[in-house]
């Protein structure tokens, strides 16, 4: 499951603490030996879930499909059904990195709203309303001259914005009352996280049933609106039991909370803004404008300097290490976010257009090898967590810089799978389907070593008066490692053009243009160098931490 970091069971962002109950929570009935409201906010996480990975996994597909119609037409299709946008791939590779980017640096304005101002309870309801009316949106930008015009894609621009903004005021309250259900030093809390986790991955595997064989079988925009049934369906369900379930949960400080129906309007308007920003070019300009090299490095530096500063000036000496560790876990972990980020754009595209999705004769849907990622984080994070607890009982449980260094080392090697893919898919022929398969098994095996040790770790190692602020700077780092997976997704042409070139030819002659082995191969030379890399430093980085994992 992309980037979701378990949910830390001590803060999120901009939030208070978890271990601080909101008044009046009596636990009432209980399942699996805890409370009936876990189970609540599990359902309504895994349709906002659902939302998200829908849109992960049909956004791109929609954007670059031809206006003529779909490249690969399900059998009994004829060749015009299901037009799309007829966007160039490093276009619609960029938009999605904008999306699945914000929809992680939101979350540290909708946690400021919550935590200052409505409370998390309210915050939700917001945010899935958002979420919601997004995708009612998304699905009337498909009506009529709308599906073609420019007018519809200004409309389908501003559901994508409701979606984000809700997303920002969802993401960060549902895992805050999860936390707020458990007194402190309960020991269930960590057990309630795990069974929160498969909500997540149970939402992002059903959608790709619903949503990615709506939009591929019936039309993109039955897909883009399936989501909003199940957000509205979430929504009334734990309206209704949350005062049964939830009584006292996620309630704003000193009775606030009246302010928050504004936020509904607010949200409507900015994203009605970024609508007429990108009719008018604006957005474009703007991504131009931050791509451009002198900008990044400009805003880079800043960065660096930035983290200096806060490292060595605003911390206590015995915090320089741990703050130092943290700003490095961060670059490590946006290297293997960027890398893994590939499955919502350069990997899904390959698969719908280079692999062979036939089984007898069914065509499998693009989007439904996405499901694998979730359904092996459900089967083996179990597992895992088991041997996590066994390797500590023994005292032999990997230091957090070899869990990082493992992680990247297998989305790394997750590579070659599709580096043998591509250079199965030439000259008209096609890769295995199962090839794909084996790239997203190995990659959830490095998601499930690497993303539980995120955000938990912050809340350890973090000095306790910047761990809210040093959480807000890990989620900017995801922001960026997403909208990074989609500028580096969009140099596939380029480089099978000859516009750009790689320093290696796995296959053709050394002055012929890269292949698209050759673009995958980038991603297993950054991925394992950077795990070999902080294998190196482990030593160094385990006393920069001073044992606080």
């Amino acid at each position: 499951m992309s980037q979701t970091n378990k949910p830390s069971s001590n803060s999120t962002p901009g939030l208070a603490p978890l271990d601080s109950m909101s008044g009046g929570y009596t636990e009432s009935a209980t399942v699996l030996g805890h409370p009936v409201g876990l189970f609540l906010l599990f359902m309504v996480e895994m349709w906002e879930r659902f939302s998200y990975y829908g849109m992960r996994g049909i956004l791109v597909l929609y954007l670059t499909s031809p206006t003529t119609g779909m490249r690969v037409p399900p059998p009994g299709r004829d060749a015009s059904f299901n037009p799309g946008r007829g966007w160039d791939d490093g276009t619609g590779n960029t938009a999605y990195g904008w999306y699945t980017g914000l929809a992680y640096l939101t979350p540290i304005i909708g946690g400021m709203i919550a935590d200052k101002l409505i409370g998390t309870h309210k915050s939700m309801v917001v945010g899935g309303m958002l979420i919601a009316l997004g995708h009612i949106v998304l699905g009337i930008s498909g009506l009529g001259d709308m599906a073609h015009n420019a007018f519809g894609m200004s409309i389908f621009v501003f559901g994508l914005a409701l979606i984000v903004i809700g997303t920002g005021h969802f993401k960060p309250s549902v895992s805050v009352m999860v936390g707020q259900l458990y007194k402190q030093g309960d020991p269930r809390r960590e057990s309630a996280f795990g069974i929160f986790y498969m909500g997540i991955n149970l939402g992002a595997a059903l959608q790709t049933y619903i949503v990615g064989t709506l939009g591929e079988k019936y039309g993109w925009h039955w897909g883009f609106s399936a989501a909003a049934a199940g957000m509205i369906a979430g929504l009334l369900a734990y309206l209704f039991f949350r005062e049964k379930f939830l009584h006292g949960i996620g309630l704003a400080r000193d009775g606030r909370g009246k302010m928050a129906p504004i936020f509904l309007p607010i949200g409507i308007g900015l994203a009605a803004i970024v609508a007429f920003a990108y009719s008018r070019g604006m957005l474009g300009r703007f991504d131009t404008f931050v791509s451009d090299p002198r900008v990044f490095y400009s805003i880079a530096g800043v960065a660096v300097g930035w983290a200096l500063y806060f490292t060595f000036f605003q911390n206590k000496r015995e915090d320089w290490g741990p703050v130092m560790a943290i700003f490095i876990f961060m670059l490590f972990n946006a290297v293997f976010w960027l890398a893994f980020e590939q499955a919502g754009s350069s990997i899904n595209l390959f698969t719908d257009r280079s692999t062979d999705r036939m089984i007898g004769s069914f065509l499998v849907p693009t989007t439904w090898f996405q499901s694998i990622n979730p359904w092996c984080i459900i089967i083996f994070a179990p597992i895992s967590g088991f041997l996590w607890t066994r390797l500590a009982a023994m005292n032999k449980n990997p230091s957090q810089p070899v869990k990082i260094g493992l992680g990247l080392t297998f989305v790394g090697l997750g590579y070659l799978f599709m580096v043998a893919a591509a250079m199965q898919a030439v000259d008209a022929k096609k890769a295995s389907m199962y090839l794909i398969f084996a790239t997203y098994f190995v990659h959830t095996i490095g998601e499930i070593i690497l993303s539980p040790t995120g955000l938990s770790f912050v809340t350890k190692a973090a000095p306790k008066e910047h761990t809210s602020l040093l959480m807000g700077v890990w989620f900017i780092s995801s922001f960026l490692a997403n909208l990074g997976a989609g500028k580096v997704a969009a140099m596939v042409e380029p480089i099978m053009e000859g516009k750009k070139s790689l320093p290696w030819h796995l296959t053709g002659a050394p002055n012929t243009p890269n292949s698209e082995a050759d673009f995958f191969f980038l991603f297993v030379i950054t991925s394992c160098s950077a795990g070999v890399l902080i294998f190196i430093l482990s030593p160094l980085l385990k006393k920069l931490i001073h044992g606080r994992e």
